[in-house]
Protein backbone atom coordinates (compact mmCIF):
# COMPACT_ATOMS: atom_id res chain seq x y z
CA UNK A 1 0.00 0.00 0.00
CA UNK A 2 1.18 3.57 -0.85
CA UNK A 3 0.16 6.50 1.58
CA UNK A 4 0.99 9.72 2.98
CA UNK A 5 4.29 9.59 5.68
CA UNK A 6 2.69 10.27 9.07
CA UNK A 7 4.79 11.41 11.89
CA UNK A 8 4.93 7.49 13.37
CA UNK A 9 6.64 6.54 10.10
CA UNK A 10 9.99 8.99 10.99
CA UNK A 11 11.80 6.17 12.59
CA UNK A 12 11.59 3.74 9.94
CA UNK A 13 11.93 6.44 7.22
CA UNK A 14 15.11 7.46 8.97
CA UNK A 15 16.76 3.50 8.90
CA UNK A 16 16.10 3.77 5.11
CA UNK A 17 17.51 6.91 4.17
CA UNK A 18 20.54 6.09 6.28
CA UNK A 19 21.09 2.43 4.66
CA UNK A 20 20.55 4.04 1.39
CA UNK A 21 22.71 6.57 0.95
CA UNK A 22 26.32 7.66 1.86
CA UNK A 23 25.33 11.18 3.15
CA UNK A 24 21.76 11.28 4.66
CA UNK A 25 19.03 14.01 4.37
CA UNK A 26 19.01 15.45 8.00
CA UNK A 27 16.48 14.47 10.20
CA UNK A 28 14.69 17.69 10.65
CA UNK A 29 14.10 18.05 6.83
CA UNK A 30 11.91 14.51 7.26
CA UNK A 31 10.84 15.18 10.88
CA UNK A 32 8.92 18.53 8.84
CA UNK A 33 7.02 16.39 5.89
CA UNK A 34 5.72 13.72 8.45
CA UNK A 35 4.80 16.50 11.15
CA UNK A 36 2.82 18.28 8.00
CA UNK A 37 1.20 14.93 6.96
CA UNK A 38 3.15 14.27 4.40
CA UNK A 39 2.40 17.18 2.28
CA UNK A 40 3.92 21.12 2.63
CA UNK A 41 2.54 23.56 0.39
CA UNK A 42 4.83 25.49 -1.49
CA UNK A 43 2.48 28.83 -1.71
CA UNK A 44 0.73 29.48 -5.14
CA UNK A 45 3.74 27.40 -6.71
CA UNK A 46 3.02 23.80 -5.52
CA UNK A 47 4.01 21.14 -2.91
CA UNK A 48 6.11 18.76 -1.69
CA UNK A 49 4.59 15.45 -1.28
CA UNK A 50 6.07 12.45 1.37
CA UNK A 51 4.68 8.97 0.56
CA UNK A 52 5.51 5.77 1.96
CA UNK A 53 5.70 1.90 0.81
CA UNK A 54 3.57 -0.07 3.84
CA UNK A 55 3.46 -3.70 4.00
CA UNK A 56 1.94 -5.70 7.31
CA UNK A 57 2.13 -2.37 9.12
CA UNK A 58 6.42 -1.60 8.36
CA UNK A 59 7.10 1.01 6.05
CA UNK A 60 9.65 -0.39 3.32
CA UNK A 61 10.35 2.60 1.14
CA UNK A 62 9.33 6.29 0.84
CA UNK A 63 9.83 8.99 -1.70
CA UNK A 64 9.86 12.88 -1.26
CA UNK A 65 8.39 14.18 -4.63
CA UNK A 66 7.36 17.68 -5.57
CA UNK A 67 5.38 19.84 -8.06
CA UNK A 68 5.66 22.88 -9.61
CA UNK A 69 2.16 24.38 -10.89
CA UNK A 70 4.38 27.49 -12.43
CA UNK A 71 6.56 25.04 -14.83
CA UNK A 72 4.26 21.84 -14.82
CA UNK A 73 7.68 20.14 -13.66
CA UNK A 74 7.51 17.52 -11.26
CA UNK A 75 11.03 16.64 -9.55
CA UNK A 76 11.59 13.68 -7.43
CA UNK A 77 14.21 14.21 -4.70
CA UNK A 78 14.22 10.87 -3.08
CA UNK A 79 13.04 7.62 -3.53
CA UNK A 80 14.77 4.68 -1.29
CA UNK A 81 13.19 0.88 -0.35
CA UNK A 82 14.80 -1.12 2.68
CA UNK A 83 17.78 -3.01 1.30
CA UNK A 84 16.19 -6.42 1.94
CA UNK A 85 12.57 -5.12 -0.30
CA UNK A 86 15.38 -4.03 -3.39
CA UNK A 87 13.96 -5.17 -6.73
CA UNK A 88 10.58 -6.94 -6.01
CA UNK A 89 9.04 -3.88 -7.83
CA UNK A 90 8.38 -1.75 -5.19
CA UNK A 91 10.43 0.92 -6.59
CA UNK A 92 8.69 0.50 -9.97
CA UNK A 93 5.15 0.67 -8.41
CA UNK A 94 6.31 4.05 -6.21
CA UNK A 95 7.51 5.59 -9.44
CA UNK A 96 4.26 4.67 -11.26
CA UNK A 97 1.85 6.08 -8.21
CA UNK A 98 4.03 9.53 -8.38
CA UNK A 99 3.66 9.97 -12.33
CA UNK A 100 0.57 8.83 -11.80
CA UNK A 101 -0.24 11.72 -9.24
CA UNK A 102 2.12 14.39 -11.67
CA UNK A 103 -0.43 13.42 -14.58
CA UNK A 104 -3.51 13.77 -12.63
CA UNK A 105 -2.24 17.27 -11.64
CA UNK A 106 -1.79 18.29 -15.52
CA UNK A 107 2.08 18.19 -14.89
CA UNK A 108 3.70 17.70 -18.13
CA UNK A 109 7.39 16.73 -17.21
CA UNK A 110 8.82 14.88 -14.61
CA UNK A 111 12.74 15.07 -13.95
CA UNK A 112 15.16 13.47 -11.23
CA UNK A 113 18.78 13.45 -10.52
CA UNK A 114 20.80 10.20 -9.61
CA UNK A 115 24.79 9.58 -8.61
CA UNK A 116 26.08 8.58 -11.70
CA UNK A 117 27.75 5.18 -10.54
CA UNK A 118 24.12 4.48 -9.32
CA UNK A 119 23.83 1.52 -12.15
CA UNK A 120 20.32 -0.29 -10.18
CA UNK A 121 18.47 2.99 -10.14
CA UNK A 122 19.53 4.28 -13.32
CA UNK A 123 18.37 1.00 -14.69
CA UNK A 124 15.46 1.13 -12.96
CA UNK A 125 14.62 4.57 -14.53
CA UNK A 126 15.26 4.01 -17.76
CA UNK A 127 13.01 0.85 -17.70
CA UNK A 128 9.95 2.64 -17.74
CA UNK A 129 11.24 5.67 -20.31
CA UNK A 130 12.81 8.53 -17.95
CA UNK A 131 15.97 9.60 -20.64
CA UNK A 132 19.52 10.53 -19.36
CA UNK A 133 18.99 14.34 -20.19
CA UNK A 134 22.03 15.87 -18.92
CA UNK A 135 25.02 15.55 -16.12
CA UNK A 136 25.99 17.76 -13.24
CA UNK A 137 29.54 17.83 -12.19
CA UNK A 138 30.01 17.74 -8.31
CA UNK A 139 26.47 17.37 -7.69
CA UNK A 140 27.06 15.45 -4.61
CA UNK A 141 30.14 15.87 -2.28
CA UNK A 142 31.80 13.31 -3.99
CA UNK A 143 30.76 12.45 -7.59
CA UNK A 144 28.55 13.70 -10.26
CA UNK A 145 24.96 13.30 -11.19
CA UNK A 146 22.87 12.25 -14.42
CA UNK A 147 19.79 14.26 -14.84
CA UNK A 148 16.72 12.26 -15.85
CA UNK A 149 13.54 13.41 -17.43
CA UNK A 150 10.45 12.60 -19.04
CA UNK A 151 7.71 13.85 -20.72
CA UNK A 152 4.25 13.12 -19.83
Amino acid sequence: MIRRARLEDLDEIMKIERQSFPVAWEYSVFLNICIQGGRVSSGESGSLFMDVVEEANKVIGYAVWEIDTRTLEGHILNLAIQVDERRTGRGKMMLFHMIGHLKTNSIDTCRLEVRESNIAARALYESIGFIASGKILDYYFDESAIVYTMGL
